[in-house]
């Protein structure tokens, strides 16, 4: 396999391709016959001629994209805008709502028409997901089996009675069970919340 700067069977011949012979993006081809070589330009649609430097009729020539937008050919009737930073639809005509970034605390903007809104993430809610949720207030008993709520920023906390567990106190406590014992000692329950640690020797 040849370096990029030469082609042919040895890579006996310099690359005709090294100085981008073609131009609005065209690609060039080596073409190797016998001791010399040339090339030939495969054009980009919308291009044509030995190099691609005349345009053929074609949507693009007439700049539809607006605001700084790039017009890339589909076919030589059809075409699509790539809108810069700030600008969507079609022709690039219309200010991107969400190019602020008006949505906090994760909250995912959706364009609607030339507004938006926020979906907000659990926890927090309002056209910009600002405030927070009191999942305390809103959802009652989230702490079960006597459990007290906390509210706490885009979540809440539950402290649970000395008999239950889990993120909602909704598992009873058995003491060992996973084991809190470290390094291979032996947990023992000794009463409804309570256990002891028999250490190895």
């Amino acid at each position: 396999r040849c370096s990029s700067a030469y082609v042919g069977e040895r890579c006996q011949l310099p690359n005709p391709c090294l100085s981008s012979p073609c131009k609005n993006a065209g690609t060039c081809i080596p073409v190797v016959r016998g001791s010399t070589v040339d090339y030939t330009c495969a054009c980009r649609l919308g291009f044509t001629d030995e190099l691609c430097l005349t345009p053929r009729n074609n949507v693009c020539l007439s700049n539809p994209c607006r605001n700084g937008g790039t017009c890339e050919l589909l076919t030589l009737s059809e075409y699509k805008c790539r809108c810069p930073p700030g600008w969507s639809g079609k022709t690039c005509q219309q200010a991107d709502p969400c190019a602020s970034n008006p949505c906090a605390n994760g909250g995912k903007c959706v364009p609607f028409d030339a507004h938006y809104v926020c979906r907000c993430t659990n926890g927090f809610h309002g056209a910009n997901c600002k405030q927070d949720l009191n999942e305390c207030s809103i959802i009652p008993f989230v702490c079960k089996n006597g459990g007290t709520c906390t509210n706490e920023v885009g979540t809440y906390q539950c402290t649970c009675k000395p008999a239950f567990t889990g993120q909602n106190c909704e598992h009873p406590y058995v003491p060992c069970n996973p084991s809190p014992c470290q390094n291979g000692g032996t947990c023992r329950q000794i009463g409804d919340t309570t256990y002891d640690c028999t250490c190895l020797p």
